[in-house]
């Protein structure tokens, strides 16, 4: 009966850590959650004064981050997704899964790096600094401070040149 004894001791241990690590996570979502919503209230007041219907919008919407590595029902947060809109081409901010250490990562699906490349914005706490990195194969990703000029030369690049 020892064993049998020892197989509830596992169990109610095993129990207690899982409810922590939920707890743990849940505290750190709500932080995740909180600077994301930050961030785009930063992105729409950049771009406000050049909001357009037809030339440039921005709309929100909600969004359940998971990774494919994890289950989703461990692993995922309530947040939302920002799509900005220029001349008709769609540029996503998407919220990844959270890292270690509280590291927030947000793909950015509609502005090429290049052919194979990525780019995402960064946010390593504590630090409320986000940086934009661009990714490319294996070489160490280029890092540039995140700010409305940045942002605004970014964009520039999706509108359409005359050709004369």
């Amino acid at each position: 009966m020892d064993d049998v004894k020892q197989l509830g001791e596992m169990l109610r241990h095993y129990a207690d850590s899982e409810a922590h690590k939920k707890q743990q996570h849940e505290a750190q979502a709500a932080v995740w959650a909180a600077q994301i919503e930050a961030l785009y209230g930063q992105i729409e007041q950049w771009l406000a004064p050049v909001l357009a219907p037809g030339l440039l919008t921005l709309t929100r919407e909600a969004y359940v981050a998971h990774g494919p590595s994890v289950p989703a029902e461990t692993s995922g947060f309530k947040t939302e997704k920002l799509t900005l809109s220029i001349t008709g081409k769609p540029v996503e901010f998407i919220p990844d899964v959270m890292g270690a250490g509280g590291q927030i990562s947000l793909a950015i699906m509609g502005l090429t790096a290049t052919r194979y490349g990525s780019i995402s914005l960064v946010c390593l706490p504590p630090s409320l600094q986000w940086q934009w990195r661009r990714t490319n194969g294996l070489k160490d990703p280029d890092t540039f401070t995140f700010d409305a000029d940045f942002l605004a030369q970014q964009l520039q690049s999706l509108i359409p040149r005359e050709r004369g």
